[in-house]
């Protein structure tokens, strides 16, 4: 009879924290809280750039993008290949809004570390390019691109930043605005 008293009680008190617990998580959804809303609006913008991201080459250094040669705003011929350091790759189109509030911030990159390239896509002429250029205060080579870079990078939307190590492997990848700060701390070490 005891045993029975006994397991009842742990029952009963089972019962109350899960009924505590279940309160605790109701009531978190159900009042206005800023940390409630802080972890939302966390959890929502990390669903968004998860579901943006998706079509990117992977990260995780088994892609190995073979060398490419782009032409630069002069007729010069630039060759994406293997070298010293690690090649941040920036992949622009000139009617892109958000590549025009952050294409200046490739400027934090550290360029004794970093090969820094801006690649512009979608483009109807050159004189687009170097207006874009301009209008921007864009320091730094612009190279062209074209379907074919745009098909090797899985290219989807603008700005797509890539990072290859030194044997141009894809290490970071990411698209959409990068803040001065994001893509100091992105490219630190």
């Amino acid at each position: 009879m005891e045993e029975n008293t006994q397991e009842k009680e742990q029952e009963s008190t089972a019962e109350i924290k899960g009924k505590g617990v279940l309160a605790g998580i109701k009531s978190f959804f159900t009042t206005s809280s800023w940390p409630r809303d802080l972890l939302l609006g966390a959890i929502i913008v990390l669903g968004f750039m998860t579901w943006q991201n998706r079509n990117l080459l992977e990260t995780n250094g088994s892609i190995q993008i073979s060398p490419q040669n782009f032409i630069d705003l002069q007729g010069e011929i630039y060759a994406l290949e293997p070298n010293d350091k690690k090649t941040l790759v920036y992949f622009f189109a000139p009617w892109c809004a958000v590549c025009k509030m952050s294409i200046g911030n490739l400027d934090a990159v550290n360029t004794d570390q970093y090969n820094v390239i801006r690649v512009a896509l979608d483009y109807q002429s050159q004189e687009e390019i170097e207006a874009f250029a301009k209008n921007n205060k864009v320091n730094g080579t612009i190279l062209l691109g074209g379907e074919q870079h745009k098909s090797r990078f899985n290219i989807s939307g603008y700005p797509t930043y890539y990072v290859l190590n030194e044997n141009l492997e894809v290490i970071r990848s990411d698209m959409g605005y990068s803040t001065y700060l994001g893509l100091k701390l992105r490219t630190a070490g």
